[in-house]
This record gives structure tokens, sequence and C-alpha cells, in this order.
């Protein structure tokens, strides 16, 4: 069962985020996310947003993989480096359902 985590940032630093985001993502991978995306909003409400995705496969890989974040000096630093430049504006996780593996 997937386990996505959805992270929106608000900067206006965008080019400085995506050498931050990319720090971030070796962390997480290395710790044993599946992947971590980034993506920019070009319509809607959340336009000019960044979208950071990352990517479980399954809630004991989640938890694995947040505590090993949690404790992490060099994610500290890359946190640390993000939050100056831009806001956190929300934060979701979508589950996919086992039968979408089966064509759904």
């Amino acid at each position: 069962m997937p386990i996505v985590q959805f992270t929106r940032f608000k900067t206006d630093k965008p080019e400085e985020m995506i050498k931050i985001v990319r720090q971030a993502k070796k962390i997480f991978e290395k710790h044993g996310a599946e992947f971590l995306r980034l993506s920019r909003f070009h319509t809607g409400q959340w336009a000019g947003e960044l979208l950071v995705a990352t990517r479980y496969s399954n809630w004991e890989v989640y938890g694995k993989v947040q505590e090993a974040v949690a404790n992490d000096p060099e994610f500290a630093q890359v946190q640390a480096d993000g939050m100056k430049i831009s806001q956190l504006q929300g934060r979701n996780i979508a589950v996919s359902p086992s039968y979408s593996r089966e064509g759904a």
C-alpha cells in the first residue's frame, strides 16, 4: 500500500529552493523513500508554489524514514536552510488502496 506525502512551499527564491530540495532528495532516498520529486504549480490557487512529493512502499517504511530524517543532522541543516527562504503552506498524505495495483 504505497504512501505519498505532499508538501507545499511558497518562496520568492525558487532556484535556491531547487538546490535545497536536491539535497533533501539524497537524504530521503538514502533513508528508504522510493523517490522525492519537486514540481511547481502553474495554475490555480497555488500557482507559483512548489510541491515536494515523497513516496514510501508502506506505513512501516514511512515511519522509519521519518524517524531517520528527524535524527539526521545533515537534514536538520537542509531543513533550516529551506525554511530561511520559504514558508510551509501545507502537507497531505495519500494512501493508494490495494485495488489500484490491479489495474483500477
